[in-house]
């Protein structure tokens, strides 16, 4: 499609471009303003070096904290969308909890209407192209320089002088296209103007991936009077709507919890355009007396249009505001997380596209995949050395239960593990590949460093569970009381130790980690001494064949080998 789309938009604008200089100075105001912006959150991004995130992952602990946060850091950087998408990350990486995220997504809808003001109050009523020159030029030196902090805030200051330089060429553009001909003689009066504006604002925010770039369009377009005020209310609550069009199809690439998120920022949006067409002349009645309160005149429809998007923002947060637990809860019940049987197919649940650029929730995500890969290769363990799921939930000893469940059970190792494993194992490896690529972080190249072993670690303790299954199948059962005796105690090591290590993935402990470690260290000691010194004396009393006792010597080796990969892996993740 993109093949397609591209160069046929190319042309087209290069030959609009050609037949009218002054659409060209309007698009190009266009572009340079949205590069001004993305080049705006770039430089807070980099100058906060990871600031933002750690911020985000401690300080939103409540309701209002996360509104805050989403209004003040909207401020900052001037796009919804760039928090909306952190935002997606940081919850799909299990850093803060839904709740967390509708709130900040809440702020963000506030913190969006700045702009509008910025622009209204100050960008058209001046020469704004002498304000952005300079800062350009300064922004340019200091992104010369090797310090990276400098270098960071060279970005932000060249993404404002950008910025307003945009704006100033949408200005001209508009001024130069009213001496052409005059757009507002395409105005539409009453309901269905602002529908069909309602329309093209979604559209232009969908195209340029910016409310922001939008508003600026139509408070250019109307200080030109190339627009009506009214049509122009229409284009504000469309932007709102379109910007939602770029965090939906970031949740794409998601988990259920960011694709939760979106849901409810979409249901937000379509509730506030909705809203806001229904009671349009209620609002515009309230935006004129708040006009008068600020001392606005009447036919400063640019300040108006700044009013009137803030006004259907923060009563629509205020309104929601006490139902965000309902909210969280109706996403939850609408986008469901599909929980199937231990035979059935199996795939990630934290990986996803959207955390792939932030150092912490890149981090997260493996770690807590690595947890969901542990439980279903624990899950299957549990199987192979014949002990029903159920029983790791008994309040009975290991021995008692071992000696409980006497006879095999039946299921196919290899298609669990192409069922419940070797999906997520690849697409672990393959993210780690990626996300250590898109960092520069040592530390955290380290660390992901450090998950692959742990999850190479818990595959490979699980390929020799396989290997015990034939001999443990044949002999546990077995009606030499010796034999059966000396695979029951392999059983029963392997069963404590998984009983154990499900404590310690499943963060479902009050003990130290460490301290819980090292209590599986001594039972793999132990396993292997009390192990040995039972087969040699079987060996020398004749009571087993040799050939049995190779098996078994074999067997023990692989239960130890069993044993170290899993206190590896644990050691690896949770001890740092």
């Amino acid at each position: 499609m993109q093949k397609v789309l591209i160069p046929t938009a190319f042309t087209l604008l290069s030959y609009i471009f050609f037949k009218n200089e002054n659409i060209l100075l309007l698009c190009a105001g266009v572009a340079i303003f949205i590069f001004g912006v993305v080049i705006m959150g770039d430089g807070f991004k980099s100058s906060s070096g990871g600031t933002l995130e750690k911020f985000l992952h401690k300080h939103v602990s409540t309701k209002v904290k996360s509104i805050l946060f989403g209004m003040v850091s909207t401020m900052l950087m001037q796009s919804s969308t760039l928090i909306s998408l952190v935002t997606i990350s940081f919850l799909s990486a299990g850093l803060i909890e839904l709740v967390q995220g509708i709130g900040i997504i809440f702020g963000s809808q506030i913190g969006t209407t700045s702009g509008a003001w910025l622009i209204a109050g100050f960008g058209v009523s001046v020469d704004i192209k002498k304000y952005a020159m300079p800062i350009i030029i300064f922004g340019v030196i200091l992104l010369l320089q090797s310090d990276k902090k400098l270098k960071s805030f060279g970005q932000v200051l060249a993404g404002i002088g950008l910025l307003f330089l945009g704006v100033a060429y949408i200005k001209d553009g508009f001024e130069a296209i009213g001496n052409d001909f005059n757009l507002a003689q395409y105005s539409i009066d009453g309901i269905k103007g602002i529908l069909v504006f309602f329309a093209i604002g979604m559209i232009i925010a969908v195209v340029t991936q910016s409310s922001l770039a939008t508003i600026v369009l139509t408070i250019a377009a109307l200080n030109a009077e190339q627009i009506s005020y009214q049509n122009a209310l229409g284009v504000v609550i469309g932007a709102n709507l379109g910007t939602t069009f770029t965090a939906l199809i970031s949740s794409l690439g998601s988990n259920i919890e960011g694709r939760r998120l979106v849901f409810v920022y979409l249901l937000f949006n379509v509730v506030l355009s909705a809203l806001s067409i229904i009671f349009i002349k209620q609002f515009a009645v309230l935006v004129n007396y708040e006009a008068i309160i600020f001392g606005i005149s009447s036919d400063n429809y640019g300040l108006k249009l700044a009013i009137f998007h803030s006004t259907i923002n923060i009563i629509m947060v205020f309104t929601l505001y006490p139902f965000i637990d309902k909210i969280s809860a109706l996403s939850q019940k609408i986008i469901k997380r599909k929980i199937g049987g231990i035979d059935e197919e199996d795939d990630v649940l934290y990986i996803n596209n959207s955390s792939i650029n932030h150092d912490n929730a890149m981090k997260e995500v493996v770690r807590k995949e690595i947890y969901h890969l542990y439980s279903n290769a624990s899950k299957i363990m549990t199987l192979g050395i014949h002990t029903p799921l159920s029983a790791m939930n008994s309040n009975l000893n290991p021995q008692s239960i071992i000696s409980s469940y006497d006879t095999p059970i039946d299921f196919d190792y290899e298609e669990l593990y192409q069922k419940r494993i070797k999906k997520i194992y690849g697409k672990i490896i393959n993210f780690i590949i990626i996300a250590q690529s898109n960092t520069t972080n040592e530390n955290v190249i380290k660390e992901l460093a450090d998950f692959q072993k742990a999850a190479l670690c818990i595959v490979e303790a699980l390929k020799d569970v396989k290997h015990l299954q034939k001999n443990m199948t044949k002999h546990m059962s077995s009606q030499n009381i010796d034999i059966k005796n000396g695979y029951d105690q392999i059983r029963e090591s392997l069963f404590t130790q998984l009983k154990i290590l499900n404590k310690i993935f499943e963060e479902n402990t009050n003990a130290p980690i460490n301290q819980m470690i090292e209590q599986l260290e001594n039972l793999r000691e132990k396993f292997d001494k009390n192990a040995g010194r039972f087969l040699g004396s079987l060996l020398k009393s004749d009571k087993i064949s040799p050939l049995i006792g190779a098996s078994l010597i074999n067997d023990n080796s692989y239960t130890y080998q069993i044993s170290g990969n899993l206190i590896e892996a644990s050691k690896l993740i949770f001890v740092r």
